[in-house]
């Protein structure tokens, strides 16, 4: 499997094989306008998560999706802030394909997937399971995975989340249900669950706790129809509901201002929603999209007014939504996309306007995530279906801008 890496300048590497981690420099290294990472681990890839317990270094996670089921692997990819220099370690996963990750936020060891494998009778199924992380001591052909617990789902898994504050709690969503799980102590047991209402066959595709409600909340997507879920009750307490609309393909709660929340999806646009009002329609429907379907989008951890989405049009987009952050700003009149810093940069008076900042179109293929660093607020990746992983830092222009400098 081949595997590429490029670094920061001055700290390029050279395409290594797969079973080597160790970089090694150029000694001509390409100069890059934006400080830019890429490596290809993989024919195909989907899935792509964040450690959050280590908050010294920033790691990715990726899984892959190989028809040879005893092939795929997790990718634990590291960032040096210092050097520039990715390094990877690679673990077997031979369970099946890999759908969806997610790494505890409370033990960086820890994650789950959601995965496709062979069953018995030569069928196929979605399973969910957490597993440890083992690092070999020696080099990289001890790494290993242990299996913590394969979870007792009959519905077709779609995704999993470790809870944001509660080590103990656990979501799984499926086409059918969602529940919640206790994994505090020894075998897991489903505490709650909630069975899929609805007319028509519609499924339900993904969901996510919402982090600023005690994790007493969560959000489900239903073909085009969003709704908000308190635990508490075992009621629905909101719904987006667009009943014409193409399908949303994902959603990311703000956590720096509660209620909001913004979806993405088949229309290739991102609007953010007040859950306490989504009978008015967004509060903000940010101006431009993508030209294809949007599959993912993601909150910046600190500086709220920027998300960054990726599409099937092989774009990872950088936004701006001052509009609807935590300290809203007055725009100055719309811009266009750049690929370069504009020649006079904006005062803090002069905020961008609400839309796309800038276009990351580094891959030829479609991009379905992206995250940013839980570590640098400045760094962030997108996994493209081709098998690269994508790591850049937001252009200085606009962090300046952000920071007043």
């Amino acid at each position: 499997m081949a595997l590429k890496v490029i670094g920061l300048p001055k700290a390029q590497v050279a395409p290594l094989q797969a079973e080597s981690a160790t970089a090694q420099k150029l000694s001509n290294p390409p100069k890059h306008k934006y400080r830019k990472k890429n490596r290809t681990l993989a024919d195909h890839t989907e899935c792509l998560t964040v450690q959050h317990a280590d908050t010294d270094v920033t790691r990715f996670m990726v899984g892959t999706q190989t028809l040879k089921i005893a092939s795929n692997q997790i990718h634990i990819v590291e960032v040096c802030d210092d050097t520039g220099i990715l390094s990877a370690q690679t673990f077997s996963h031979p369970w099946g394909e890999l759908w969806h990750l997610h790494w505890s936020p409370h033990d960086s060891r820890l994650f789950s997937a959601c995965y496709n494998t062979i069953t018995e009778d030569q069928g196929t199924s979605m399973k969910c399971a957490l597993y440890s992380l083992h690092k070999g001591e020696e080099n990289e052909e001890e790494n290993r995975l242990e299996p913590v617990t394969v979870l007792d789902i009959e519905a077709e898994v779609k995704v999993s989340y470790f809870h944001p504050s509660d080590s103990t709690k656990f979501l799984v969503v499926s086409d059918s249900k969602f529940g919640i799980w206790d994994i505090g102590n020894g075998e897991p047991v489903e505490t709650f669950k909630k069975p899929l209402q609805s007319k028509g066959g519609i499924k339900m595709s993904s969901g996510k706790w919402n982090p600023l409600e005690s994790g007493a909340a969560v959000a489900t997507i239903q073909e085009s129809t969003v709704k908000g879920w308190d635990l508490r009750t075992s009621k629905e307490v909101w719904s987006i509901e667009q009943p014409e609309a193409p399908l949303i393909r994902d959603i990311d709660y703000n956590r720096n201002r509660q209620h909001i929340l913004c979806t993405c999806g088949d229309d290739g646009r991102l609007k953010i929603w007040d859950t306490r009002a989504v009978d008015r329609g967004p509060v903000l429907a940010l101006p431009g999209n993508h030209t294809h379907w949007a599959w993912a989008v993601r909150y910046n951890l600190l500086h709220d007014e920027l998300l960054l989405s990726c599409g099937s049009d092989s774009c990872c987009r950088l936004w701006w939504a001052g509009g609807a952050a935590s300290e809203s700003t007055v725009p100055q009149e719309p811009t266009a996309i750049t690929s370069s810093p504009p020649q006079e940069l904006p005062t803090r008076q002069q905020n961008y306007a609400d839309g796309p900042l800038h276009d990351f179109t580094t891959s030829d293929d479609s991009v379905y995530t992206v995250e940013w660093s839980a570590v640098d607020p400045w760094t962030f990746a997108f996994l493209s279906y081709d098998g690269r992983l994508i790591v850049h830092r937001i252009p200085k222009y606009i962090k300046y801008h952000i920071l007043d400098i």
